[in-house]
């Protein structure tokens, strides 16, 4: 079961450099046509500096920037094995674009466990990252809510002699 004593902790600051490619190849990949992810002109045009980050970027960023995530969930007690994703939230503070580097740290800000009837138990944690630019702006928040199913332990069998 979650240790709550974990909330409050955060984890070693990473970096992740926004590539107008990937702003590009992910738009294109969830579908979305709109052109402002596609063209600066566009963008321009729509009053923007740049191509701006599409709303459900910043998934990009937990997964390549911070490559030591899992690892760290692993250290804090999350089996990461019996992980679920539940939600994803994301405030804009400020715009970002290409050629941003963004620091982010990440922290625990809620953790229980729910027992079950049977012995098992479900975690519910939530992560907040807090997200800077390279003027250590603050542009972004991240919540990611994460559940991980437990088990019930396992009572040792009796053997007969």
């Amino acid at each position: 079961m979650f240790d709550t004593s974990k909330v409050g902790q955060s984890f070693p600051p990473f970096r992740y450099e926004v590539a107008r490619c990937k702003i590009r190849e992910l738009a294109l990949a969830i579908g979305d046509s709109n052109p402002i992810y596609q063209s600066r002109e566009d963008a321009q045009a729509a009053g923007y500096r740049d191509i701006p980050l599409s709303p459900t970027a910043p998934t990009m960023f937990s997964f390549w920037g911070n490559a030591l995530l899992w690892e760290q969930l692993k250290e804090v007690g999350v089996d990461v094995e019996r992980l679920l994703h539940r939600e994803e939230e994301y405030e804009y503070i400020a715009p970002i674009y290409p050629e941003d580097t963004l620091t982010g740290v990440t922290t625990i800000v809620s953790g229980k466990s729910r027992q079950n009837k049977d012995g098992s138990y479900m975690d519910i944690v939530t992560l907040e990252t807090r997200y800077t630019n390279q003027q250590q702006q603050h542009v972004l928040s991240a919540k990611t809510t994460l559940i991980v199913r437990g088990e019930a332990s396992k009572q040792p069998q009796s053997k007969e002699v």
